[in-house]
């Protein structure tokens, strides 16, 4: 259930409209893409008082000051309670799990095997914060049997094969698979009164939006990002 102002379900995506339209959205995508890999490859990055450490293969949180999603992060942890579980799917750099170990939520974070998840319990200790619990896997792989109380998840939202393993930071698949099989999969990790908390510009949203019939869920924040357009952090909790 939709209970804020979301694309319609019968919205086409940006890649089911005129070939000019295709066109341009496909550019769009490619820039994009091309700035995080230039952000990627900055060696730190500062964002929301933590200071990370960006390693190949991880995409860096604030590259540039006006692609920061640190509105919608922030956004994600702001009523967390100590002791919470939480768990920061495709962690990178941690940023996400870190915000929510400065709450005192008690974090496990993971990410696929080709990226390095030592930076980020060493970002962890550079920040003076709690290491988090860390695991390599595929969305939920590693996870089976447990239970959450906040899921962050700061998706490959682009709709499009990835062209290299570098490229799956930011491409989720031809039609989307990442996104649509965490949504999915999610309420199977979430415990009683749990929700998930995925950030989505607006028009991958439209892709996406038939997966939301399960869920209820409310818009958290929204910032403008150049290219991204009107950025979103959705808390999803089950209907």
């Amino acid at each position: 259930m939709l209970t804020e102002n979301l694309p319609d379900h019968s919205t086409a995506s940006p890649s089911e409209g005129s070939v000019p339209v295709r066109t341009l959205h496909k550019l769009r995508i490619s820039t994009l893409v091309a700035l995080m890999k230039v952000g990627s490859r900055m060696p730190s990055g500062d964002i929301s008082g933590l200071h990370l450490t960006v390693k190949p293969g991880q995409c860096n949180p604030s590259p540039l000051p006006f692609l920061s999603l640190q509105r919608l992060f922030e956004a994600g942890v702001a009523d967390l309670k100590p002791g919470s579980t939480v768990l920061d799917m495709g962690t990178g750099t941690g940023v996400w799990g870190l915000m929510a170990a400065r709450e005192g939520a008690q974090v496990t974070a993971t990410d696929l095997p080709t990226v390095c998840l030592k930076s980020v319990q060493q970002n962890a200790y550079d920040n003076g914060l709690e290491p988090p619990e860390v695991l390599h896997g595929d969305l939920f792989e590693p996870l089976q049997g447990r239970m959450f109380d906040r899921i962050l998840f700061n998706p490959p939202f682009h709709v499009g094969a990835p062209d290299s393993p570098e490229d799956r930071a930011y491409m989720g698949g031809a039609n989307g698979e990442v996104v649509t099989r965490f949504l999915q999969d999610a309420p199977d990790y979430l415990a009683d009164g749990g929700a998930a908390y995925i950030i989505l510009p607006r028009l991958e949203l439209r892709h996406y939006a038939s997966m939301f019939s399960h869920y209820d869920v409310r818009i958290c924040a929204s910032s403008w990002i150049p290219l991204l357009g009107r950025c979103m952090c959705l808390r999803l909790r089950v209907l």
